[in-house]
């Protein structure tokens, strides 16, 4: 084969970096520590000299032990790259971590609708008495799928009450309706909801629900109160109060109407995607174990008894957030650490006993050189090839390689920094300017309007 299109992978690790002009720079990288290597003298110091030599990407082993027995040992032997001449860099670029967005939907009159108006549907309609109001609420997704083995949906039902008797004039218009009422019921139905909760109407509590209804009310059009479902925890109350300090905070079991007619009071209920999966501890981790990564999506719409919604189009119904996947997760970072660590024939074992003595361990948890599942880490990217000039083909070709820098958040306005610049500096000093960055940071969502986590 002439061209193979896949480049090779090391995967390195970075806690700290050791800036190659620093005087103090040695060879003796610890855990997490990481330099740049001069290929030629190994020394970090020779490496930003405007030469254009070879350079090594180098951090040190995660591993306690140098030997596992009396005879065999390595483990603590540095992690290197292949040579990577400036010339022949083809790309560097950036794999920003972000945090996982939650999907929220709002009907009615919430915060988020009164300073986001929706271009479509009346966002304080009137509820009247003796008539049902039909929602039907969708929650589709990788989550849903696992759990259902199809998309999750609900229809829930809302009744106005009975209207005053008036068996003398059968003409007097319908009576408007507390529209927190009309709310509530659907935000129980749904909170009750086997499908997309998974609570039922006994009342247990489901710690990992797909989706969290919140009740809002607002005194003449504007939003004073939030009410969450019964048992919701009081650290989210909390959270919830000091987000916004003058609102009532309370459970919508302990709702009092203050609804009055004319006045312009309105109602809301908003849908937070709330999807949290269960996952086995560091110590009894796999590789081969399943981590979720898209978050559920919540659609929802007004419908007449049949179940159509074209009926219906008059309240209205806006995304705050669609949801919006992770990017860095731990997860990911670890199989790619183990993956390149095997290459190197440090094998993360199945067997946890075997991975014990072989100090597998060591490749996850919270310290230097090891990664945190539960973490977001940034990427840099560094592609070079190295040209094949004796080739048995006959073909003159290139391997590629790609070296991978995972770093934690906190070191991407630091160590992270300085490791840019002097990888710049030395693509520069060859007049091979390939660093960009692709890949975004911001978050889609930065503060949810309805807090649901503590």
């Amino acid at each position: 084969m002439a061209y193979f299109n896949h480049a090779f992978r090391k995967t390195f690790v970075m806690s700290e970096y050791v800036a190659p002009g620093n005087a103090t720079t040695t060879g003796a990288l610890t855990s997490g520590q990481l330099s740049l290597f001069n290929a030629q003298t190994f020394a970090p110091s020779d490496v930003l000299t405007p030469e254009c030599c070879q350079f090594l990407v180098v951090s040190g082993a995660p591993y306690t032990n140098d030997r596992v027995g009396p005879f065999h040992g390595g483990y603590q032997e540095s992690i290197k790259s292949k040579g990577i001449n400036p010339r022949y860099v083809t790309k560097v670029w950036d794999g920003l971590a972000h945090a996982a967005q939650n999907s929220i939907l709002h009907i009615g009159t919430t915060a988020w609708t009164v300073a986001n108006p929706p271009a479509a549907g009346n966002c304080c309609p009137t509820f009247l008495c003796g008539e049902n109001y039909h929602l039907r609420v969708d929650v589709k997704g990788s989550p849903a799928l696992r759990m259902l083995n199809h998309q999750g949906y609900v229809e829930v039902t809302a009744y106005g009450g009975c209207c005053p008797d008036q068996p003398d004039d059968p003409l007097i218009a319908p009576v408007e309706v507390d529209p927190a009422s009309i709310m509530i019921q659907w935000a129980t139905g749904i909170w009750e909801s086997v499908v997309v909760t998974g609570n039922g109407p006994n009342g247990r509590i489901n710690p990992a629900p797909l989706l969290i209804p919140v009740v809002s009310f607002a005194t003449a059009g504007v939003v004073d109160a939030l009410y969450y479902p019964p048992g919701t925890d009081a650290a989210v109350l909390a959270a919830a109060a000091i987000q916004y300090p003058a609102y009532t905070i309370d459970t919508w079991d302990n709702y009092v109407s203050t609804w009055v007619l004319g006045n312009g009071d309105c109602a809301g209920l908003s849908l937070i995607g709330a999807y949290e999966e269960t996952r086995f501890g560091d110590c009894t981790f796999q590789p081969s174990d399943f981590y979720e990564t898209e978050p559920v999506r919540i659609y929802a719409s007004e419908v007449d008894l049949t179940g159509s919604p074209c009926e219906f189009t008059g309240i209205c119904i806006a995304h705050e957030c669609e949801g919006r996947k992770a990017n860095g997760l731990g997860e990911t970072a670890l199989r790619d650490f183990i993956l390149s660590e095997s290459y190197r024939q440090n094998h993360f074992a199945t067997d946890l006993r075997i991975r014990e003595i072989t100090q597998g361990n060591d490749m996850l948890g919270t310290g230097p050189g090891q990664i945190d599942r539960t973490g977001l880490y940034d990427r840099l990217m560094v592609l070079h090839s190295v040209p094949r000039f004796n080739n048995p083909s006959g073909t003159f070709d290139n391997d590629q390689y790609l070296v991978e820098v995972l770093t934690p958040l906190a070191l991407r306005g630091t160590d992270r920094a300085d490791l840019v610049t002097d990888l710049q500096t030395i693509l520069d000093a060859c007049g091979n300017p390939c660093y960009q960055q692709a890949a975004e940071d911001a978050d889609a969502c930065p503060t949810p309007s309805i807090p649901v986590t503590a």
